[in-house]
């Protein structure tokens, strides 16, 4: 199992690629990224790899939910950013319980990634359930917010309602918001505050314990970053290739060295938390 350091702030891999999907219709609209993990799921769910996805899907504003997607259409509604806290662990009860899901691939977080892997390494009760999970896919993740203090500052210091907006990301130093057909650009800096405690000490970045990382480079829009952290991930990712599911390429080193930057920053800046709570 992997472990989050500073001298190893990406953790193990395999291999670092940037991705996109080879749908133009699947990569007009993705803020920021190129779509490449929408597509690999659809090939995951068209080619029989999985019957069955976890995913966040938006309902309303900053709303979400999360959802078991087992079809292309199903993937494409939950395509997107969500910056809200999910009841991640009671929907996964809900799947272990479908006695009609046979595999599974779920998207999360960093910190949903270290849960299910250690289900993995060391399973319990949830054995049964174990054995259907065929690929965890990490989201690089500085935090998610504490929903209300959240609203409350794009309400009162920038005159956004939470209703209007259709789109969240993270473009450089800045949260991109998209609302009623217009963009605004939120220093990251001035929201920071506004994480949840629990991702304030958080020291994963890209999600060191999944099979396969993605994120966005600041350097290379329109594409995903994808690491990937071992040989059954690997060959999982090429098929999708050889398939015309996505297109990769393999990342230069700028883009490694902007990610350790970053990681190395999250680990910092967990540190510096749990000082202060301890």
């Amino acid at each position: 199992m992997s472990v989050v350091e500073l001298s190893k702030p990406l953790g193990d891999y395999v291999e670092v690629f940037l991705g996109r999907s080879s749908s133009e219709e699947i990569r007009r609209g993705r803020l920021g990224s190129g779509g490449a993990v929408t597509s690999l799921l659809i090939y995951l769910l068209e080619e029989g790899v999985v019957d069955s996805v976890v995913v966040a899907r938006r309902v309303k504003g900053l709303v979400g939910e999360l959802v078991v997607a087992r079809t292309r259409e199903e993937v494409l509604k939950a395509a997107g950013s969500k910056w809200n806290v999910l009841p991640f662990t009671s929907k996964l009860k809900e799947t272990i319980e479908d006695v009609g899901v046979r595999s599974v691939a779920i998207v999360g977080l960093p910190c949903q990634s270290q849960f299910l892997q250690q289900m993995r390494s060391f399973p319990l009760l949830e054995t049964d359930f174990v054995s259907k999970i065929r690929l965890i896919i990490s989201l690089f993740c500085i935090g998610t917010f504490a929903t209300e203090a959240f609203i409350s500052i794009l309400e009162k210091h920038y005159g956004l309602r939470p209703e209007s907006i259709s789109q969240v990301g993270v473009e450089r130093s800045f949260i991109r918001v998209v609302y009623d057909g217009e963009e605004k650009l939120i220093p990251i800096n001035e929201v920071l505050p506004y994480l949840q405690l629990g991702c304030l000490v958080c020291p994963d970045y890209t999600g060191v314990f999944s099979d396969i990382s993605a994120g966005v480079s600041e350097s290379h829009l329109g594409y995903t970053v994808l690491i990937v952290r071992n040989d059954n991930a690997l060959s999982t990712l090429h098929d999708a290739v050889s398939k015309g599911y996505l297109e990769v390429v393999k990342a230069p080193p700028d883009v490694i060295e902007e990610l350790e930057v970053k990681a190395r920053g999250k680990i910092v800046r967990a540190a510096k938390y749990m000082g202060l709570i301890l």
